[in-house]
């Protein structure tokens, strides 16, 4: 257990040392704040109204409270992917420069090294999702949103399984990756397309019912979705009661292949199996090319 934790110290140590590394690790987030935030306030605010009926009878700070917690929310989403994901740079630079083979002559078995890198990519991703949700909360309350605390800690729970689902899928696509240039490439892909699966750089609303049914397929989307309903469903109170439901569908919340709805239960037995299957096949990859 030592040796294993010290692994993961070293690990981490290289990853944090690392600011660009970090900054990059958080990009999706970022876009997803600097898109809506900056860019696409007002229009989106519009939208909301529009398609929940709900152009008239609430004021924009309401609605405005409102688009903030379901983007901070969504962002910490993102974040729980792309960190997890960037942490992997580590086992990635081992591995092309085949460093890992200087701790194989020491007593420090094997699995030991496997371990280390999935277990730094998972506190990469909490830590990092952490001080994105945490921040974005402090964000909504000195905005005037009124959270509760039960929201706050059942939706933070979810982005732990998040944080665990991801990590072990980005982990197992990791092992197949061979050089840095690679992992670039991958990380510039999922840092900039994850905001749009997941339905935050583009609202479902906008979208086809095509478009939406594949997304909604897809992980990305389901964990928003469960994140979004814990998180953003105490501000809906604030809605008429005929709007929440054109709400919820239109931003990404109740989730919808074809004309049928997606079950929560069934979209965390999704995020679990990807957890434990994904754990189990990146361990086993990894551990077969490490050495």
């Amino acid at each position: 257990m030592y040796r294993l934790w010290s692994f993961t110290k070293r690990n981490l140590g290289l990853f944090f040392s690392n600011k660009a590394s970090v900054f990059f690790s958080l990009m999706g987030a970022f876009v997803a704040l600097f898109i809506v935030i900056v860019l696409l306030r007002s229009s989106v605010v519009d939208g909301i109204m529009a398609s929940t009926g709900t152009a008239s009878g609430l004021s924009d700070a309401t609605i405005g409270s409102i688009l903030d917690t379901w983007l901070i929310c969504s962002s910490a989403a993102i974040a729980s992917f792309t960190t997890g994901f960037a942490a992997y740079e580590v086992f990635v630079a081992d591995r092309q420069s085949e460093r890992w083979r200087d701790f194989l002559v020491t007593p420090m078995p094997r699995t030991t090294l496997t371990g280390g890198y999935l277990l730094a990519a998972i506190i990469v991703s909490l830590v990092e999702t952490s001080a994105v949700y945490g921040l974005g909360t402090i964000y909504c309350l000195a905005n005037g949103a009124t959270l509760t605390w039960a929201a706050f800690a059942k939706a933070y729970g979810l982005l732990v399984l998040c944080c665990l689902s991801f990590t072990a899928l980005t982990g197992f696509i990791i092992s197949f990756v061979s050089t840095q240039a690679a992992f670039t490439g991958l990380s510039v892909v999922f840092g900039t397309t994850t905001g749009f699966l997941n339905g935050t750089y583009v609202q479902p609303s906008l979208l086809s019912d095509g478009v939406n049914s594949v997304f909604n397929s897809l992980p990305f989307a389901q964990a928003a979705a469960v994140v979004r309903d814990a998180y953003v469903a105490p501000m809906l109170t604030d809605l008429p009661a005929e709007a929440v439901a054109g709400f919820r569908s239109s931003m990404g919340i109740d989730l919808f292949v074809g004309d049928k709805q997606l079950p929560q239960p069934l979209i965390f037995a999704v995020l679990i199996g990807l957890a434990v299957v994904c754990s189990l096949c990146s361990w086993m990859r990894i551990n077969r090319k490490v050495g």
